[in-house]
């Protein structure tokens, strides 16, 4: 048997040609296709992505009204510190000057009066004078020494004598004037 080729050289060289060209395409084809859904893909993700921004931005804003109220709170907070502050100085003086008094008036004895109690202004709330009158130097030293007490409310309490003068009976009369600090309520 014979065989013969009924198709020329040149076409067979055409087909092998058509189909390595055709495979060729083929895998561009699907190359691109496979880039392409990698890219759809990819694109997916970025749009979750916003969503989820999208989603915490909103909650982060419902988060600033909470960090703004507690901003408001701590505000308020500081205002009540500095409050309450301001009213346990004033009780302190307050208590300072009950001291004072009450400890200036406690030993008094006949003969020795006081004219004037008076506290310090600025900053040194605890410094006192008194000042007053005595008919006898033995009076006046009587009461310095109960002021100045071992554990008694009052601290560095000095005495000083400003003038004297002659009363009408004859007696002398002293004029004083004493300066102490009222012990602060821890010590």
């Amino acid at each position: 048997m014979i065989k013969i080729n009924l198709i020329p050289v040149k076409e067979k060289k055409k087909r092998k040609e058509f189909f390595l060209i055709f495979w060729v395409v083929v895998f561009f084809i699907s190359v691109v296709l496979s880039l392409f859904y990698v890219y759809v893909k990819r694109l997916a993700v970025v749009n979750d992505l916003n969503k989820q921004i999208e989603e915490v931005q909103k909650e982060s804003e419902g988060y600033q009204d909470k960090i703004n109220e507690m901003k408001d709170l701590q505000a308020k907070k500081d205002s009540l510190d500095a409050i309450k502050k301001t009213i346990q100085g004033i009780s302190e003086i307050q208590r300072k000057v009950l001291a004072a008094v009450d400890q200036a008036a406690a030993n008094l004895p006949d003969g020795v009066w006081l004219t004037r109690l008076a506290q310090s202004s600025g900053n040194d709330a605890n410094k006192f004078t008194l000042q007053g009158y005595a008919t006898s130097m033995e009076q006046m030293k009587n009461y310095v020494s109960s002021l100045q007490q071992p554990g008694g409310l009052l601290k560095e309490v000095t005495f000083e004598e400003k003038n004297y003068s002659s009363s009408v009976n004859g007696s002398m009369l002293y004029q004083f004037e004493i300066s102490f600090r009222v012990k602060d309520q821890g010590t």
